[in-house]
């Protein structure tokens, strides 16, 4: 199938949007250009409605209630929905042109309700004459597009790495990409001709035994009881080891998270380290007071003020100096002069009797002193100490050594105390990322689990005791049976319509496990090749991270590293690698199978930047070789996918539309359409052109070629 237009009318926003697909061999790519919130996923959806209705939707987006329209429609007012999708397909020899078109009213009721009416589907073959209409067009569209492959052909950029990445456990991929090769490959029919063979030996197998007689009819009704049996047991063993995988997909997931919160650190030892680290930062706090304390001493020092000061120490000694000359100073005490006069005696033994000389002279001196004013005093002390500190000035110095050693510690001490409070933080910032509660409701639920696993693996190994017994008795009740057929007297019509049934059914079993095998084998190797090519990393034994990538036998994708190591997709593959190994797979796939399809794929660059992105675009986008299947490409994507690959578009696109919506005006959106309620539209601008829709305010930011002259869609 290739499709070639697509209308869509009244699905979510999405109002009138019609787009042409390139159907170019040289040219397979189409891009639709829209940013997040403009209804690239509606587009997607809305296909996916138009090919398989409600139901299908449903299936492939997992919503319990599906709602066609806008929220923004008016409640009440029906809306006809309606998607028609017009491709062609090799029908009867040769190319065919069909359309399809499925239609609905859906009327918005209050709340998030919706009245929705019945779905009218009607495929039309399109002719010179017109359209015939084609009978039951959903199971002939079933049939070329089966609605289980729909995630093959019709990817979201979210949900790429399905085939890859861990959102489910590892035998849900298997058996994913088991049903896809099957479904593509054409295997499937094989595994329902194996089916309908067996069912055909096992009718003409009891009309043998039943015309064998009654003995031989016991047999073969033992035979048939110990198979259905052997069956139930090998049901049963699915089951416990299906239900076993649950559990060890839960208990790997449940053991990473309980791992990744004890990488956080062990709560009683980061409670230890806080303390630490709080009584370093508070002895480190006290040494900085105390440098502090120790500057402000040291400034203090009379030796250090006439090392810093002796100019102006001089300059104001020698003003004392003068005062003294002028005997304004030096200030008597005027109580030593008191006391003096009432011992009678001089502090330097002079009698100071009453009437005499030395007497009268220190009573004028005392009433000398008495005259004069604090200031006086003031100055007389200031000079004593003015000399007292010239004549340390000759005494060693070591304000500049000591200062230096203070300021050095002082600048270790803060660094040391910045660097303590960072990790106090930190540390405090990581206890309060441990969930106590939820370490011990992890640790029991793992502890259930294991226990629970080892039961499943009992269970598993008696149930297989039980069947392996079964089989033993089976075999030797097949050979009795046989036996017995031979001895007795079979029709020969019988007998040879039973044989070939049981030649078909080996021959049909056989062709598909070697089918199966060989397909494998080609996709696998298919798919290492391309996955290699796109993320251009080196794949030798000694350099590589990624050596090897293959599908096992039980239909896994394995990715292989050193020491021919597995990785694990989900936590040690990263998402532009995981989504490198969902397009080679796809890619790989379809070519193998030859399947002509259109491969959607909405927004799958996030995550890839580079060189990768540029080698992924050049891997999916390539024209098929002469003799390779023509195929479409459609890829959604915004303009920051679209910068750096703007060229490989250039070559490889043979279709270009851009899809807007009004809601983004005005913040993003340039101009405003004028409309009335939420709206998405197209228009014909390529990656490089912009328009009176599709222009944003950040354009120039995407255009880096508007000086070459490029035109704008008109």
């Amino acid at each position: 199938m290739r499709l070639h237009h697509i209308h869509v009318n009244n699905f979510k926003l999405l109002h009138d949007v019609r787009i042409d697909l390139s159907v170019d061999p040289e040219r397979p790519l189409t891009v639709i250009r829209a940013e997040n919130g403009s209804g690239k996923t509606s587009l997607l959806y809305a296909i996916l409605w138009g090919l398989y209705g409600v139901s299908g939707l449903r299936t492939v987006t997992g919503a319990d209630k599906i709602r066609l329209t806008s929220t923004a429609s008016p409640v009440g007012i029906p809306v006809t929905v309606e998607v028609s999708l017009e491709f062609e397909v090799e029908d009867d020899g040769g190319l065919a042109r069909y359309r399809l078109q499925r239609t609905v009213n859906e009327t918005p009721a209050e709340g998030d309700e919706v009245e929705r009416g019945n779905e009218v589907v009607r495929l039309s073959q399109l002719t010179e004459a017109g359209g015939e209409p084609v009978a039951l067009p959903e199971p002939w569209i079933a049939q070329r597009l089966p609605e289980r492959l729909a995630d093959v052909f019709f990817t979201n950029g979210d949900d790429v790495q399905r085939f890859i990445s861990g959102r489910q456990h590892a035998h849900e991929r298997q058996k994913k990409v088991h049903l896809a090769i099957e479904s593509l490959l054409g295997i499937g029919m094989l595994r329902k001709a194996v089916e309908d063979s067996e069912a055909v030996y096992q009718i003409y197998e009891k009309r043998a035994a039943k015309d064998a007689g009654s003995k031989v009819e016991a047999l073969a009704d033992q035979r048939d009881a110990l198979k259905n049996k052997t069956d139930d047991l090998t049901a049963r063993i699915e089951k416990v080891s299906s239900r076993q995988k649950n559990m060890e997909g839960t208990q790997d997931h449940k053991r990473r998270e309980l791992e990744a919160i004890k990488g956080i650190g062990d709560l009683e030892a980061l409670n230890a380290q806080i303390v630490d680290l709080e009584r370093d930062c508070a002895a480190l706090e006290s040494r900085k007071n105390e440098c502090l304390r120790e500057m402000s001493m040291l400034l203090r020092s009379e030796v250090t003020s006439w090392s810093l000061m002796s100019e102006s120490l001089a300059a104001g000694l020698g003003l004392l100096d003068e005062l003294a000359d002028r005997r304004i100073i030096p200030s008597h005490s005027i109580q030593v002069l008191h006391d003096c006069l009432g011992t009678g005696q001089c502090i330097c033994g002079t009698s100071l009797e009453r009437g005499t000389s030395h007497r009268n002279h220190v009573q004028g001196l005392l009433d000398e002193q008495q005259g004069r004013s604090e200031m006086s005093e003031y100055l007389t002390e200031t000079r004593y100490r003015a000399r007292a500190l010239h004549e340390m000035r000759d005494q060693p110095d070591g304000f500049p050594e000591r200062r230096a050693e203070l300021l050095s510690e002082y600048a270790t001490i803060t660094q040391e105390i910045e660097r303590k409070g960072a990790l106090l933080n930190a540390t405090k910032e990581r206890r309060g990322r441990i969930d106590d509660e939820k370490v011990r409701r992890l640790q029991g639920d793992l502890n259930d689990l294991e226990e629970k696993i080892k039961d499943a693996i009992y269970e598993h190994g008696n149930l297989s005791n039980q069947r392996e017994t079964m089989r033993q008795d089976l075999a030797v009740k097949q050979k009795a049976l046989e036996k017995a057929q031979r001895d007795a007297q079979i029709s020969a019509d019988i007998a040879t319509k039973r044989d070939v049934a049981n030649d078909l059914k080996t021959l049909v079993t056989a062709v598909r496990h070697r089918l199966e095998g060989e397909y494998v084998d080609r996709v696998s190797a298919r798919l290492q090749a391309m996955f290699h090519e796109i993320i251009g990393t080196d794949t030798s034994a000694t350099q590589g991270v990624y050596t090897g990538v293959t599908i096992t036998k039980s239909f896994d994708i394995k990715v292989m590293s050193q020491g021919n190591t597995s990785l694990d997709p989900d936590f040690e593959v990263n998402g532009a690698s995981q989504r490198a190994l969902t397009l080679s797979f796809v890619w790989s796939l379809m070519e193998v199978a030859g399947v002509v399809a259109p491969r959607f794929i909405d927004t799958p660059l996030g995550m890839v930047s580079g060189d990768t992105k540029r080698r992924m675009v050049e891997a999916i986008t390539r024209p098929p070789g002469t003799s390779e299947t023509p195929f479409q490409v459609v890829l959604l994507l915004t303009r920051s996918e679209i910068a750096g690959i703007e060229d490989i578009l250039d070559r490889r696109a043979g279709s270009f539309a851009t899809l807007s919506c009004s809601h983004h005006y005005p913040q993003d959106l340039a101009n405003n359409w004028l409309v009335d309620s939420p709206v998405s539209r197209t228009c014909e601008c390529t990656h490089r052109q912009m328009c009176d829709v599709c222009a944003r305010r950040n354009d120039g930011e995407h255009f880096r070629y508007r000086e070459e002259g490029v035109p704008q869609c008109q």
